[in-house]
């Protein structure tokens, strides 16, 4: 994965204020993306951080291919995460993999700096048909089929779905795990999703809600596949729009 450059006047190089940005990684448990020269990349969060005594900590759980060792071992790793609409990005110092009770953790110095991107806001495409694409509930019981519902419009954020008036929404203020995306009938993306709020389509529309959900740790993959969904989608509609 390529990493954009950063521009000096987005550098926060004050420690205190650096530390202040990860402590809110570490709070809100946000997904933090590993990346290497090599193309190696991992999702991890942070787990442990104590800037005087200059360690950071993130968790890494199962690997069983090996990516963290290969992350080490090119020497670079550059940790790409999101608040809100900020992105923030930071070199590991001195990376080293320790293995205890708990798992594997990747531990480094604290970062001489960070950079703090404004995050462009996530474009919304109305998908061109109305089949595809669908998030697909679990059914009662493996024997049973789920329930697809259609989506109304997507993002590399999150999507809304039209949800039936006979069915009870997803909980909401919950992550629903393990649904099926299908983009289309050859591609389907595993995801969980937190379920924000219900709402009228339109006034004239009784039958049918809309369903608004955020991704949740959507991985590198699926990510991008989305992002391509998503730009495709856009190119042409705005084709369709230049035709005469």
């Amino acid at each position: 994965m390529s990493v954009e450059p950063a521009p000096e006047e987005l550098r926060v190089a004050s420690a205190a204020e650096v530390a202040a940005y990860l402590q809110d990684l570490l709070r809100e448990r946000a997904a933090v993306q590993l990346n290497s020269p090599t193309g190696h990349s991992l999702v991890t969060h942070i787990c442990a951080l104590n800037a005087s005594a200059d360690l950071l900590g993130l968790e890494l759980g199962a690997d069983p291919e090996g990516i963290s060792e290969a992350l080490v071992a090119s020497g670079e790793i550059t940790a790409v995460a999101f608040l809100g609409a900020i992105k923030l990005q930071f070199e590991l110092e001195a990376p080293v993999l320790v293995s205890g009770e708990q798992g594997t953790v990747l531990r480094s110095q604290m970062p001489q700096r960070l950079y703090r991107f404004q995050r462009r806001q996530a474009y919304r495409v109305q998908p061109p048909g109305s089949l595809f694409p669908r998030v697909v509930l679990p059914g009662l019981s493996p024997d049973q089929p789920g329930r697809a519902l259609r989506v109304l419009d997507i993002s590399i954020g999150g999507v809304a779905l039209a949800l039936p008036a006979d069915l009870d929404p997803l909980p909401l203020g919950h992550v629903s795990e393990g649904l099926s995306l299908e983009l289309d009938r050859l591609t389907a993306l595993k995801v969980d999703l937190l379920a924000h709020h219900v709402s009228p389509i339109s006034e004239a529309a009784t039958d049918t809600r809309q369903l608004g959900c955020a991704f949740v740790e959507l991985p590198a993959e699926a990510a991008r596949t989305l992002q391509v969904y998503v730009d495709q989608t856009q190119k042409r509609r705005r084709l369709l729009r230049m035709e005469p």
